[in-house]
């Protein structure tokens, strides 16, 4: 069976490989070293503010490859963790952020002391008090990663980088005017040690009055320079500061004053950047990135920011690995993009190079998208949290209205329990509706919340005229879940980026495949349907192993749901119920047996990521490994029970859930009473409820945000033991 298993998964995967090497635009590597590399912030924008530049707009007509990037850093997001993510090309920390990053050329004292600080000579740009930000990223980052790989590996290969530009604003103190410097583009620059070969973010600036801060960039000196460090080094960087400085000081502005100066800022950057089109080879490749979105956007959740690529004369979208979806990448990714163009690569970035999509409306596709991501975010909490409360509070109330059920009227009674009945079976029907409703593919708020409400009003009506009896009707939406996840997972999980109750690429936590929401759902749903299946003799006992493995396999293989603690808490779930229906005795040896399946089948999808170069999280973890050593692993798992005590202080509901699992287990394990009467007459879906109890315990284990994976399979437990104790309490004591 392990063999025919490991058969499917290779045949499988290299169709899959096929299918996604043809959606992607092969482009050559240039190995060139005359080829350059321009990155140019223009930082506080969105990607409808870009194309008011007229410059940005005329050549996205005819060419360019647009996305929206996450701006996640390591705990935390910030200005100067994106920058410094972009350049290690993975999630960091830097100094704390009341902490000034100065960088700057030296005077011979401070080479001296930077020396006596670093062990090794500055260069033209340093960043002078660097080993405050390697000592806390070194402290307490949670991805052993290095600050200034990029710029390390450039160097290490012979490759000079440039900066041009600054973000400085001033601040005025006691009367007193100040200079507050704001050189975070040079994290991405740097190299290990905080330098970075030329450049000029020192004297770049003019007075201007009538611009923010009183400041402005010179851009006829900032051309000029461009020209130079453009011929004299391999990749340039430059910081447009005018849009962050306008940004900080729009509070100061009324309405009219601000367009002024925004239409008179974007008129210098348009010059500028007719410029540089010009000026660059047909070879080279120039970004436009802001690096961050501005103080609005940031706030009302539009928290993803542009990135614009021209490398040849084609148009379309970018994607990397990393997220594997169109148009939407991670900081993570420029870093190792920007040293593929030189045909390089580093082990210590985990981020992937971007590929390239062909799409002529890749502008109207990328700010639709982007509006559908924020409807999603902004949606999120409400929707769900809503979906908690009235799923937690119905088996409350449906609780002690059992507990005092002698206190009604029979009829009251009848039209009580009646209604409760039909409040908490929407408990089984939401996931599957909240699937549903993303197929709706909404771009507002009120879209999204409407259409999840609406969908969920009709499946519950279908099946409340079609499928009267409430186990086969709780059993039919667990199915009709699980299929419409199994069915997702071969699309390319196009349904699960629009579900609002899955992942959210603007946390960035997961671009893709099964989160951990759905992690719960698929263990509780499968073995809660294939349980009423085998309850009602439609299957044999035969066919759940292999249906089981085909749900694992979909779940768990990197290019598809790409769950690694879903493997481990499906496969032991999975197995233990085939175990139970088959009436084998659980002993420490069967015990040993389960957790060995589950190493069996995580080594088995590890193995297949890594030599078929999928980059999954499963396949980033292994080469963490390798990379730290086998402290990483107690470093992962430090990570996930960190996260799990973090939910579990700020999510009453899941505690409750719990701690209802708990109840619920003992009950199973030392039937009495209903229990004992309900494992009588259903046998199969008894061994379910174990089984999937035993799977949300070793899913707390296994997963950062294994309380909400645990919670989501308790449903498929909760349910159908409340509707039982309802029908064998009320309604089957009203029938004798």
């Amino acid at each position: 069976m392990y063999i025919l298993f490991l058969t499917l998964l290779m045949i499988i995967s290299s169709v899959q490989f096929s299918f996604a090497e043809d959606r992607i635009l092969n482009r050559q590597v240039l190995d060139s070293k005359s080829n350059k590399v321009i990155f140019i912030n223009i930082n506080r924008k969105n990607l409808q503010n870009l194309l008011d530049i007229d410059a940005i707009k005329d050549k996205l007509e005819t060419t360019g490859y647009v996305a929206h990037m996450n701006i996640r850093g390591d705990k935390g997001t910030n200005d100067r963790r994106s920058y410094a993510s972009m350049g290690s090309g993975s999630r960091v920390n830097v100094t704390k952020d009341e902490d000034e990053i100065i960088f700057s050329s030296l005077t011979s004292e401070q080479k001296k002391q930077f020396k006596v600080d670093t062990g090794v000579e500055p260069k033209e740009i340093n960043y002078y008090n660097i080993n405050r930000s390697i000592n806390e990223n070194e402290s307490n980052n949670e991805y052993g990663s290095t600050l200034g790989v990029l710029g390390q590996t450039l160097s290490d290969n012979g490759l000079k980088t440039a900066v041009l530009g600054n973000s400085d604003i001033v601040e005025t103190v006691n009367g007193v005017d100040t200079v507050v410097k704001n050189r975070n583009l040079c994290l991405t620059a740097m190299d290990n040690y905080g330098r970075i070969d030329q450049g000029n973010v020192d004297d770049i600036n003019i007075d201007d009055n009538t611009m923010p801060f009183g400041i402005s960039t010179d851009y006829k000196k900032l051309t000029t320079q461009t020209k130079e460090f453009y011929n004299s080094s391999d990749v340039l960087f430059v910081d447009l500061g005018d849009t962050y400085r306008l940004d900080i000081y729009k509070n100061s502005l009324n309405e009219e004053t601000y367009e002024k100066m925004k239409d008179k800022i974007n008129s210098k950057i348009n010059k500028y950047l007719k410029e540089v089109f010009g000026m660059v080879s047909e070879g080279d490749t120039v970004y436009i990135v802001s690096g961050y979105p501005s103080t609005i956007d940031y706030k009302n959740r539009r928290r993803l920011s542009p990135v614009i690529k021209f490398k040849g004369e084609e148009k379309g979208l970018l994607t990397s690995n990393t997220t594997r979806r169109e148009g939407i990448i991670a900081n993570i990714d420029l870093g190792t993009d920007i040293l593929n163009e030189f045909g390089l690569k580093s082990d210590l970035m985990i981020g992937k190079k971007l590929n390239y999509i062909a799409k002529d409306n890749n502008i109207d596709y990328a700010i639709k998208e982007n509006k559908k991501q924020v409807a999603l975010s902004l949606s999120r909490a409400a929707v769900i949290n809503t979906f908690v409360i009235v799923v937690s509070a119905s088996w409350i109330v449906a609780a002690i209205a059992l507990g005092c059920r002698s206190r009604f009227s029979e009829e009251a009674k009848a039209k009580v329990f009646k209604v409760l009945k039909e409040l908490i079976k929407f408990g089984m029907i939401m996931p599957f509706a909240f699937m549903v409703a993303g197929l709706l593919n909404q771009t507002s708020q009120m879209g999204v919340t409407v259409g999840i409400f609406a969908v969920a009003v009709i499946l519950y009506g279908i099946g409340r005229i079609f499928i009267k009896d409430d186990f086969k009707n709780m059993g039919t939406f667990a199915l009709a879940t699980i299929t419409l996840v199994i069915i997702d997972t071969f699309c390319n999980s196009v349904i699960m980026r629009n579900d609002i109750m899955s992942y959210d690429a603007i946390v960035g936590a997961r671009y893709y495949g099964i989160g951990n929401e759905y992690e719960g759902v698929v263990i509780g749903s499968a073995i809660f349907a294939i349980s009423m299946l085998l309850n009602l003799k439609i299957i044999k006992k035969w066919m759940i192993t292999p249906i089981f493995l085909a749900i694992l396999f979909c779940s768990a293989y990197p290019s598809m749901g790409a769950n690694v603690g879903g493997a481990i808490s499906g496969s032991i779930a999975f197995f233990l119920f085939v175990m139970l229906v088959y009436n084998v005795k659980i002993d420490f040896k069967k015990i040993c047996l389960l957790g060995f399946s589950a190493v069996a089948v995580v080594a088995i999808f590890a193995f297949l990521d890594i030599k078929l170069g999928l980059g999954s999280h499963l396949g980033e973890f292994v080469h963490r490994i390798f990379l730290n050593g086998p402290h990483e692993v107690i470093m992962t798992f430090a990570r996930k029970i960190q996260m799990n005590l973090k939910i579990a202080q700020t999510s009453v509901w899941v505690n409750i859930l719990i701690a209802g699992i708990v109840l619920f287990a003992i009950s199973m394990i030392r039937p009495t009473g209903m229990f004992l009467v309900f494992k009588q007459k259903n046998p199969e879906i008894f061994s379910g409820f174990i089984a999937t109890t035993v799977g949300c315990f070793v899913t707390l284990l296994v997963n950062d945000s294994g309380i909400v994976a645990a919670a989501t399979a308790s449903i498929y437990i909760f349910i159908p033991i409340i509707i039982f104790a309802i029908n064998k309490m009320i309604f089957d004591n009203q029938k004798s």
